[in-house]
């Protein structure tokens, strides 16, 4: 291939790849060539999907808190490298008591009959438990190419939670349009799920970092978000997730097909998703044929949205999410390569 043709091919690639970039899509990375490394958890079933959770009661008084402007939802970052970590089988744990629930956010208009909140009070004997630690590899792709690599990691342990994902740009991608994208989520273990505390969202792209930040005070019900020095305030409903731990979220409380509605930050924004869980289906991935449960944020005129395919052999752990721009055109899409948890 001579010198002309290399530079047109990676100018076309950077170009379709840079409309990935921008639009928050991201993939992850995928296992080395013959070097497959297959779950070695022995994972116990699901227990069967509930039904849908009912409506939380209306708020008292709601004061106007200040607009924010919509969410925009960008591909979840995830570790540069998956550790290796001999997996065994998982053991249940035991969550921690939930605080009280804090004030619903003003502002925040109930959801219908038909669209119940994702962590409106399930039954605590049916809300599901995370191994002890965990990580997942993904290959990122968009346009047809594969641009990058990315691994989710989480830990659990005393009541409390730490997710983290790593994602970064490889090959000629990373040739031309270098990118780090880091989130990471703490907070604690309790009998609705998961309650972040704080939340991260770091990229770093041209030698530059950008970062915003989610605080989560839940007794007196108020989060404060955004970039530093551009900081905003809004009251907290009790079931705010960040973006991260929403994913999580979803892996841990039973859903049955509907509607659901869910407030969410990214860090920087803080929006209410309407959420549309749809019936189980197969799916091709790295790891096999997967049957799924299909979870999709239904888009709003000129926002972004994503889609979550969450795996029923592997206690309804992500293994593919898919990106869609503001025209609603899917634009970048993540797919797990190698799932390892430990209880150690």
């Amino acid at each position: 291939m001579n010198t002309r043709l290399r530079l047109a091919t990676a100018a076309a690639v950077s170009a379709g790849l840079h409309a990935l970039l921008i639009s928050g899509g991201w993939l992850q990375p995928p296992s080395p060539p013959g070097v497959r490394l297959p779950l070695e958890a022995r994972l116990a079933p699901a227990p069967p999907l509930a039904q849908p959770l009912p409506p939380r009661p209306p708020s008292k008084a709601p004061a106007p808190r200040r607009a924010a402007p919509p969410a925009a939802t960008s591909a979840p970052p995830v570790f540069a490298q998956a550790p290796t970590v001999q997996s065994v089988e998982p053991q249940a744990e035991r969550p921690a008591e939930s605080p009280e629930p804090a004030p619903a956010a003003a502002g925040q208009a109930d959801p219908p009959a038909d669209q119940p909140s994702i962590a409106a009070g399930p039954d605590p004997a049916s809300v599901r438990s995370l191994p002890r630690k965990g990580t997942i590899t993904y290959t990122l792709s968009g346009n047809g190419f594969d641009v990058g690599k990315a691994v989710q990691s989480w830990e659990v342990g005393a009541g409390s939670y730490k997710l983290a994902s790593d994602a970064e740009t490889t090959g000629i991608v990373e040739v031309f349009r270098p990118q780090r994208l880091r989130w990471l989520s703490k907070g604690t273990v309790t009998r609705q799920g998961l309650r972040p505390e704080s939340f991260l969202v770091s990229r770093t792209r041209r030698g530059q970092t950008e970062a915003s930040e989610a605080q989560f005070n839940w007794k007196t019900g108020s989060l404060i978000y955004g970039p530093a020095g551009e900081r905003a305030t809004a009251a907290l409903p009790g079931d705010t997730q960040d973006i991260m731990s929403f994913i999580y979220q979803l892996a841990l409380v039973p859903l049955a097909p509907g509607r659901y509605r869910l407030p969410i930050t990214t860090g920087s924004k803080f929006d209410t998703y309407d959420i549309e869980v749809r019936s189980e289906e197969d799916i091709e991935t790295p790891l096999g044929t997967l049957r799924t449960l299909p979870v999709r944020q239904r888009q709003r005129p000129g926002t972004e949205s994503i889609e979550i395919w969450l795996a029923a052999q592997y206690r309804y752990l992500p293994v593919k999410i898919r990106y869609f721009n503001r025209d609603g055109n899917p634009v970048g899409e993540q797919i797990a390569s190698d799932i390892r948890v430990s209880e150690d």
